[in-house]
């Protein structure tokens, strides 16, 4: 079903609301580009600052695991030289991401770096912007779940038009999302058992 343009925008305005933290560690897995990390990182955290959302980045190494990390907001980002399992020729989220969900809920999400590159590289479009995106409609599964949205940033699949948007940085969360988004960050962590004497 294609969403009318309008009805996408007004779904796209923005939302004015307090600021939340997430801590985030972009972890490359082979040969990637470190200027492309470092400019996606920067265009990653201007999306999200743009929500009200500031992400503050951390080593691979300190992540946590388990409830422990998404009882801290702390989320990994993989960044793969490798592939999906299966590749498609559109530009949908199974071929340059999946963000992982367990009882827990989410917290790891791999992006796949040459799956990026090669798009990028066939519609014209910079690869840092295409990475930043791509981190961000992963990061936004570990914080709203698996399903995608109809239009912005949370679409199973993006076409020219969105693509566009993502070249001129209008690619956004829309206002429910933000919502809850800033929902789950609010969210504070989980104090730790009692110790238990001896």
């Amino acid at each position: 079903m294609r969403v009318p343009k309008w009805v996408c925008v007004l779904f796209l305005a923005p939302l004015a609301l307090a600021a939340e933290t997430m801590d985030v560690s972009v972890c490359p897995m082979g040969r990637v580009n470190p200027k492309d990390v470092a400019a996606a990182r920067t265009q990653a955290a201007a999306l999200f600052a743009a929500m009200g959302v500031e992400i503050v980045w951390r080593d691979c190494e300190a992540a946590p695991i388990g409830v422990a990390a998404t009882q801290q907001h702390w989320f990994t980002v993989r960044l793969r030289d490798d592939g999906p399992a299966v590749r498609s020729e559109i530009a949908s989220a199974d071929t340059l991401g999946e963000a992982f969900f367990s009882d827990e809920g989410g917290y790891v999400a791999d992006v796949y770096y040459h799956e990026i590159l090669t798009l990028a590289a066939r519609k014209g479009i910079d690869e840092a912007p295409l990475l930043a995106y791509v981190m961000a409609h992963e990061l936004g599964h570990l914080l709203l779940g698996p399903a995608h949205a109809p239009c912005g940033i949370m679409r199973a699949s993006w076409d020219r038009n969105d693509l566009d948007a993502v070249r001129m940085g209008w690619l956004q969360f829309g206002p429910s999302e933000i919502a809850r988004i800033h929902k789950v960050l609010q969210r504070t962590a989980a104090p730790p058992p009692p110790s238990v004497a001896s």
